[in-house]
């Protein structure tokens, strides 16, 4: 629904108001689009939708009609009802073919709608209060429900406010991807050199920093619809780059500075483990034909334990979160305990490693069971 005093050109958070219309449609599944009213027509040549003429609609199918102007949570389209004061409903062909001779009217029974959260929001984009209340939907939009105990209460704020502005630059998360991988390698740089209290600061100030930024090339990602596999590797790999550099940045600063020659084959030999973890997921991640490692099926996990083990679990599961686990080294570091932090690193590697193979078996025997012809 083109109204004509319709501002489809406004930007909000990196794309212009007609085009995170049409991306919101196409990603949701919509195939065709058909534009009726005066005003403005909105346009993207990534949104893979057809245009076809409303005379062509069929009377006896079900249309969404939008207004042009419109921002909102695509989850509200997996809906079979809609928000009476939403600015987007249901209507049937022959409804909408009627409706077409009063477009006026037509645009009167659509509603302003509101955006309170980032969960079923919708509301037409008018100026810049509205404008405002969108972009802020978009972003609580992009919290996590599997968001870790720092994500949630530390990262993501921070994240979010980057977002905002990173996302104006008009620059490709992939590019912001390698920027925060540079920041992650520099951490480790800085833990190579542990003669100095403050390069200690620096390495864990660094690691922390590229943590809470890891999030946002994902953010700006889903914000302009810019999702790639080629992404999802890169991520996927700058992480573990990050990860493992900082580790060996430990062991190799530390077995200098104790004089401890150990720790640079302690240093390698968690390295070479955490290689041989990171080839086994990227493994199944060709084979799953994904870049994401949350694709991967969790077979290893058991149903939580009841009473004081279930509470011992919860707590032991927050601390082996990626953001929890990183912003307690982190601190160990800053705190001029890099031997501590190693030792951990250390330790933690080997159950995960563990989880990772065994979790890899599972996959591959459930796999092979599947495959197995039935017996007579």
């Amino acid at each position: 629904m083109c109204a004509e005093h319709a501002d489809t050109h406004r930007r909000v958070l990196g794309l212009r108001v007609g085009e995170r219309l049409l991306l919101a449609l196409s990603f949701a599944g919509i195939e065709e689009v058909s534009f009726v009213g005066p005003g403005q027509r909105p346009n993207c040549a990534r949104a893979k939708l057809r245009v076809v003429h409303a005379d062509e609609l069929a009377s006896e199918q079900r249309y969404l009609l939008v207004a042009s102007d419109a921002i909102f949570d695509r989850g509200l389209l997996k809906q079979t009802s809609l928000p009476a004061d939403a600015p987007l409903r249901y209507l049937s062909g022959a409804e909408l073919h009627a409706a077409v001779e009063d477009i006026d009217s037509l645009d009167n029974s659509l509603g302003a709608g509101e955006a309170t959260s980032g969960q079923g929001f919708a509301l037409r984009v008018t100026g810049k209060r509205t404008a405002k209340a969108a972009e802020r939907a978009l972003l609580l939009s992009l919290r996590k429900p599997i968001d870790g105990f720092v994500s949630t209460h530390l990262n993501r704020y921070v994240s979010l406010f980057c977002t905002r502005y990173l996302v104006k630059t008009g620059l490709p998360p992939n590019f912001f991807t390698f920027i925060f991988m540079m920041i992650g390698l520099g951490a480790a740089v800085f833990a190579t050199q542990a003669e100095y209290a403050w390069s200690l600061v620096m390495a864990g100030l660094l690691f922390q920093a590229q943590s809470i930024l890891d999030g946002c090339d994902g953010e700006m990602a889903r914000l302009t619809y810019q999702f790639s596999r080629r992404g999802q590797w890169l991520d996927s790999i700058g992480d573990d780059l990050t990860n493992y550099s900082v580790c060996f940045g430990l062991a190799i600063g530390q077995a200098r500075v104790l004089d401890q020659p150990i720790l640079y084959w302690l240093g390698g030999g968690v390295l070479a483990l955490q290689v041989v973890t990171s080839l086994i997921l990227y493994r199944r991640m060709l084979l799953l034909g994904t870049g994401d490692l949350l694709a991967i099926p969790d077979m290893v996990r058991t149903e939580r334990p009841q009473g004081a083990m279930g509470v011992i679990s919860d707590v032991i599961s927050i601390l082996l979160k990626r953001d929890t686990f990183i912003f307690l080294l982190a601190l160990l570091i800053i705190a001029q305990q890099p031997a501590l932090a190693f030792y951990c690193y250390g330790i933690g590697t080997l159950p995960m490693a563990i989880g990772v193979m065994l979790n890899d078996y599972r996959i591959a025997r459930a796999n092979r069971a599947s495959h197995e012809p039935a017996s007579a």
